[in-house]
């Protein structure tokens, strides 16, 4: 079985409603009166069906559509009706408008009429006397997809066919694509979503070359000048881009992809939950972790706080701060480099490049505090070397997107995976990044200026919602 967004998106650079290249006005069916049918479970009394304009237009002016209560959502229910639902079409059809409602009921035929005047056009279904639907459809309901499925639920999640009628592999196929572009499709992508992942993955590994800057003498100087305002500000930037990243985005999000997999509301509570926890408990893992791997001691703790003063300048502690560095990095861009192939994967190419925005945000002053600690009294290594190896520490984002890209992973996997990548960046900002502002003991100035920047960094993921849908709808 192709994986759940291929349902959703057939042929990367094709518009839907031209595969095959048919002429909706003369389809041949064969001896069906259907193009398309699916078998659905309804525990819920009301849902959503939608149909929208690709390209500017509508596929079709209308669609028939029969709608038939089941026994069971199985591939053989679907089967054992394919004659009625057939049947079913073949009748005189009752004209709905947009807005209109459809009912369950055998030998009856809608004819949903699209507005032409909007770019979507819903119906509801009343699914309250029954446990599973099945849906005989003169089009491929996919063909009226531009950015929402077909089929919601009454909270708007995703209700995906238990089976269709014919085969998903015979309703969908690019033999007209080259394999690498079909080996997209399979896997749920679109090539601009290929292409953004893995930009903007190669986009947050570049970052880690920021410590270029503190090379430069007279940025150098100012940045020792003014090292606890520099620190302060920086932290509480990269703490409201977090922040708002996590909580406007990652974690609402979240909620709507695990729905999909789970019907109670406490099945899918939990698992959110028990994923956002793992995620804000996983940085104090690994730190205690690599401390533990290095020998024990403080080094490792005290240089996410930039005290390097405490720590004897001896060849262990000089490993140990090292180890704390780069492992610790290694690990932290494994994860958003998860985080964004789900983010790209799930959500799209817009969704994603917002995840991506505040994963580049947040590793500007990482990669500035990196190479300050890795060039500093303690470690003494040059700017070549603390580059290179901050550069190479970063790889693992590539290497997460890609592993979220090759795989398929069900819409329920990747909501639990936003959950996760929302703790993480809720304590990365309020564990890591805030108390700075705090320790620093700056004056009253600069901490109105590390104020006004965490509004900023805030403010700069906040526009995104200016133009943003749930991703769960794509």
């Amino acid at each position: 079985e192709l994986p759940e967004k291929e349902k959703r998106r057939p042929c990367p650079e094709l518009p839907e409603h031209d595969l095959g290249e048919h002429d909706h006005g003369e389809h041949d069916h064969g001896e069906r009166e259907y193009e398309w049918a699916g078998i659905f479970k309804v525990p819920q009394s009301m849902y959503m069906w939608s149909a929208q304009e690709v390209n500017g237009a509508y596929a079709d002016e209308a669609m028939k559509l029969a709608i038939l209560p089941a026994t069971a959502a199985t591939a053989e229910a679907l089967g054992a009706l394919s004659k009625e639902g057939a049947h079913a079409l073949a009748e005189d059809c009752v004209a709905v408008p947009a807005g209109g409602a459809l009912t369950p009921k055998e030998d009856a035929c809608y004819s949903l009429q699209f507005d032409v005047h909007s770019s979507q056009s819903l119906y509801t279904v009343n699914a309250s006397d029954v446990n599973f639907l099945a849906f005989f459809a003169e089009h491929l309901p996919t063909e009226f997809e531009s950015d929402m499925h077909y089929f919601k639920d009454s909270v708007g999640g995703d209700v995906e066919p238990a089976a269709e009628l014919p085969e998903k592999e015979k309703q969908r196929s690019c033999p007209e694509l080259p394999l690498a572009a079909q080996g997209m499709a399979a896997k749920g992508l679109t090539g601009e979503e290929w292409a953004g992942s893995f930009g903007a993955a190669l986009i947050v590994n570049i970052v880690t070359l920021v410590g270029v800057v503190l090379a430069v003498p007279g940025i150098s100087r100012l940045a020792k000048a003014y090292a606890n305002a520099f620190e302060g500000i920086l932290s509480a930037f990269a703490a409201g881009t977090l922040l708002a990243c996590a909580l406007f985005l990652l974690l609402f999000e979240a909620t709507h992809f695990i729905a999909t997999g789970w019907e109670e509301e406490v099945a899918q509570l939990w698992r959110w939950g028990t994923m956002a926890l793992a995620g804000f408990i996983l940085p104090a893992v690994m730190d205690v972790a690599v401390a533990a791997a290095a020998g024990g001691g403080t080094a490792a703790a005290s240089v996410g706080d930039g005290d390097q003063a405490a720590v004897d300048a001896d060849p262990r502690s000089r490993a140990r701060v090292i180890g704390a560095v780069l492992i610790g990095d290694f690990f932290h861009n494994l994860c958003d480099g998860f985080c964004l192939g789900a983010a790209f994967k799930g959500c799209g190419a817009g969704f994603g490049w917002g995840v991506a925005l505040a994963t580049v945000l947040h590793e500007l002053p990482q990669g500035l505090a990196d190479y300050a600690i890795l060039t500093g009294s303690l470690v003494r290594m040059s700017a070549s070397w603390a580059l290179l190896l901050n550069f190479l520490s970063g790889l693992p984002v590539i290497i997460g997107v890609l592993v979220m890209n090759l795989s398929d992973v069900a819409d329920s996997a990747v909501g639990l995976l936003l959950a996760f990548g929302g703790g993480v960046y809720l304590y990365i900002a309020a564990v890591e990044c805030m108390p700075k502002i705090h320790r620093l003991q700056l004056s009253v100035q600069t901490n109105g200026l590390c104020l006004l920047s965490f509004f900023l960094g805030a403010l700069i993921i906040g526009l995104i919602l200016l133009d943003h849908e749930h991703c769960a709808l794509d």
